[in-house]
Parts: C-alpha cells; structure tokens; sequence
C-alpha cells in the first residue's frame, strides 16, 4: 500500500516539510488496527510518468505522541 503525500511540480527545487501520523494513515489504508511495525519505506517513484526524478531526504524522526 502506497499513500501519496505530494505529487506534481508546485514544489520543484524547494525542501519541503511533511509530518504524517502514521497510525491514522495506517488505519485509513487497512481499516484495522496495525500489528507491530516491522518497516516503513520512504521513496520517491516515477513508475507511472516514466519520468526521472532526484530527491534529497533530510532528517526522518519517528516519535509516539
């Protein structure tokens, strides 16, 4: 399961801020509860404009709230 957090050029060549709760979206992709988190990927994908794409990532910080 993918969810798509930004798309699109609006934002080219700026760094950009993202917070997400990863249980919300976790329950609103699989309807149920998560069990343990085994993984979690953070990627970039041009798969389906078969376009080419370079992205930096900065800091990636989980906390429970």
């Amino acid at each position: 399961m993918m969810i798509v957090v930004r798309s699109g050029e609006k934002m080219l060549n700026t760094w950009v801020r993202e917070e997400r709760n990863l249980y919300e979206d976790y329950k609103k992709a699989f309807g149920t509860e998560p069990s343990t988190i085994s993984g979690v990927a953070i990627m970039t994908d041009t798969d389906n404009t078969l376009e080419s794409a370079v992205t930096f990532y900065g800091d990636i910080i989980f906390k429970k709230q």
